[in-house]
């Protein structure tokens, strides 16, 4: 069997929907000459007869009437082939990035509010490093991005401010003497160099005993007692233990979240910042 047209199976489906290849023609807006051709070929490539010429109509064979719905079904399939590619039409694309630190807990929260404040628009949401988000935003690919940051942001939005503090598993036996293991990010992460300026102040000894490409990464291994962390509140789980501020573990100072946004996203921008200060 050759290769079928659809062109021949749209002239094909026509002549069987009307019974004539002058109304046929009509429907698929095309010459009666070109229906018949249709016709004949897709006949020739099938090796059969699919319809019944008469002086006042046409009919399908019995073939004709077996072909028919399988030939509905290749238009069909061709459509939603086509459809499968094609973005919808009534549908935005926007690409918004969130810190790892800006409150995991109520991220469900958060993309309730994305979802009611833009509808008919559809988010690609990426939740990674601050690091990897400006990068992202200053190579022109997000359209909304919050990221932390100890120092500001030029072109940016301050949404809040979060104390830090030094957390650790709940079965961890903090060490009382000699350098304390820590646990942190990379070292483009705000928190890590608020961390490490902090205990540098107070002379606390340390070393870094792990260090993580990503949160999940360090909370599974503050978990698992490999050291000490540093996060802002709204990050730190309920079955890890901040430890209190005293000359040991001085308080590593305040957490800046800032929002970036592009102009079509600016009324978004502005819930978000409602939101988290609420």
């Amino acid at each position: 069997m050759n290769d079928l047209d659809p062109l021949w199976l749209r002239s094909f489906i026509a002549v069987a929907d009307t019974g004539s290849v002058t109304r046929a023609a009509q429907q698929v807006h095309r010459t009666q000459s070109a229906v018949s051709t249709h016709l004949q070929q897709l006949e020739a490539s099938l090796g059969v007869r699919l319809a019944e010429r008469s002086t006042r109509a046409l009919a399908l064979t019995a073939e004709g009437e077996r072909f028919l719905p399988h030939a509905r079904r290749l238009l069909d399939w061709q459509a939603d082939a086509r459809a499968a590619v094609q973005p919808a039409a009534d549908e935005e694309v926007r690409r918004i990035g969130i810190s790892e630190y800006f409150m995991p807990a109520r991220l469900g929260e958060l993309l309730a509010l994305l979802h009611d404040s833009t509808p008919g628009v559809r988010f690609e949401l990426l939740w990674a490093s601050s690091a990897s988000l400006q990068q992202l935003w200053q190579a022109g690919t997000m359209d909304l991005a919050v990221v932390t940051s100890d120092e500001p942001l030029p072109g940016a939005k301050l949404i809040k401010r979060e104390p830090l503090a030094w957390v650790h598993a709940e079965r961890y036996a903090v060490p009382s003497a000699g350098p304390a293991p820590l646990v942190l990010l990379g070292p483009e992460c705000p928190v890590r160099r608020m961390a490490l300026e902090a205990l540098a102040r107070a002379g606390r000894a340390h070393h870094l005993r792990l260090s993580c490409t990503g949160a999940h990464g360090a909370m599974a291994a503050l978990r698992a007692g490999w050291g000490i962390g540093c996060l802002n509140h709204s990050a730190i789980p309920a079955d890890l233990v901040s430890l209190s501020a005293s000359q040991r573990w001085p308080a590593p100072g305040r957490l800046s979240f800032y929002s970036l946004t592009r102009p079509a996203l600016q009324a978004t921008e502005r819930e978000l910042r409602r939101w988290a200060q609420a």
